[in-house]
This record gives structure tokens, sequence and C-alpha cells, in this order.
């Protein structure tokens, strides 16, 4: 087979790139998602609380919250105001807060559990997840990805963010001490 050379060496080119972020290009890594879990365990029985009540996998949880773990001032959601609405409603939590940890973590349980029986999005497909919740139930069910290449290519990096943070979430036991928010877990 004759591959063009251009394409041989675009294709060269790509490898070169993503092995410089494997392997580092002299730049600060992110923490991982046990560290974060670590240093911010107000998050450990919000996660376990809404990961027993609607089933969603922690990892979903996690990547879908928009702020920093320990930005504590800001808003942890950033949902649609109809979807907001709708979940105080049909939670009858009327005061919540996107600000509150417990009630950002129970609007994302909610919210996945709502696109699995709406639109029949399967715990494990994290990028259908993310557009759900970036479009709301109704634009997810009208989304033409050709027409949003990089909502897709978004997606996909929040996908590979959430495999790697539930790969590490395995390790996270070994790692912690007794008063870690660890301890408090009781689904290992």
């Amino acid at each position: 087979m004759n591959v063009p050379v251009i394409f041989r060496t675009s294709l060269f080119l790509l490898v070169v790139a993503s092995l410089s972020g494997c392997f580092g290009s002299g730049s600060k890594s992110e923490p991982s998602i046990c560290q974060l879990l670590e240093e911010n365990d107000e998050w450990a029985q919000p996660l376990v609380l809404a990961q027993n009540k609607y089933g969603t996998p922690l990892s979903l949880t996690l990547v879908l919250l928009e702020q920093p773990l320990s930005e504590l001032e800001k808003q942890h959601v950033q949902p649609r105001t109809a979807d907001w609405d709708e979940y105080r409603v049909r939670s009858e939590n009327w005061g919540a807060s996107q600000k509150s940890p417990y009630d950002a973590v129970d609007f994302i349980g909610w919210f996945t559990r709502e696109s699995l029986k709406r639109n029949k999005i399967s715990w494990g497909d994290v990028s259908a997840h993310y557009l759900s919740y970036r479009l709301g139930h109704g634009g997810y069910h009208r989304f033409e990805p050709e027409k949003y290449p990089e909502l897709v290519q978004q997606a996909e990096r929040i996908e590979y963010k959430s495999s790697l943070w539930q790969q590490q979430l395995k390790n996270c036991k070994p790692q912690l001490q007794e008063k870690s928010w660890y301890s408090k877990l009781k689904f290992w």
C-alpha cells in the first residue's frame, strides 16, 4: 500500500504530540482523583448517597461536575435552568443550591438517571451523558454530531477523563489513611 508522504508525516507528528502529553512536557501534572477527594472529603458522603440513590457511577458524577472540587465558593453544577427547575420540583428539594456539594451531586445523579430513562443512555456511555447534560434531554435527542464536531471532541475528552478517574478510584484504597474519605465509603 502506497501511503502519501504528507499523511505519514502528519500521522508521525500526531503520535509524537500524543506521546509527549503522556510522558510529560515539563508542566505540572493534574492531581489524581484520589488526591482531590482526600483533600476535599466533604464530597465523599454526597457521592456515595447519590450512587446508592440513582446508580450513577462515581467517575461519571465527578466528571460532570463543572467546577474543581476545591473551589467551594463557586457553583458546582451549571445546569440549564429548565433542568434545574425540573429537578427541584421532582425531588421536592425547593431550597436546592448549586453551591451545595449535596445538591450538586444529587442533581447529577437525578439528571443522569433521567438520561438513562429518557434517552436510553447506558451508564458506561459517558460521552452521551455529557452531551445530554450540555444540551438537555430534548436537545440530546435532536443532536446531529456531524454539525458540532468540537462538542463531540469535548465529549470524548470527558469520557477519557472519566475512564482515567474510574481506574484511579480503584487504586484509592491503599493510598488513603483511616480518617480519609475512603473510610466513609461502604461500596468497595
